[in-house]
């Protein structure tokens, strides 16, 4: 069960928030400091992705011996 745990909160979360609000954040029109909406939130979770990931080594892989 903890291996589905890892596997949502380090790829399926960054996976459904970038391939689920693409297409909605792609038709707006809103500008954050001059670039559309949409690059700001790709660009976003280039960052976020990597917090999540580090979540998941923190929470569940820290002390996990690699044998």
């Amino acid at each position: 069960m903890r291996d589905i745990w890892r596997g949502v909160l380090g790829i399926g979360v960054p996976f459904g928030a970038i391939v689920g609000l693409l297409p909605v954040l792609g038709a707006s029109r809103m500008l954050i400091f001059g670039m559309p909406l949409v690059v700001c939130w790709l660009f976003g979770w280039f960052f976020l992705t990597a917090l999540c990931m580090a979540v998941v080594w923190v929470v569940f892989d820290r002390g996990r011996d690699d044998g």
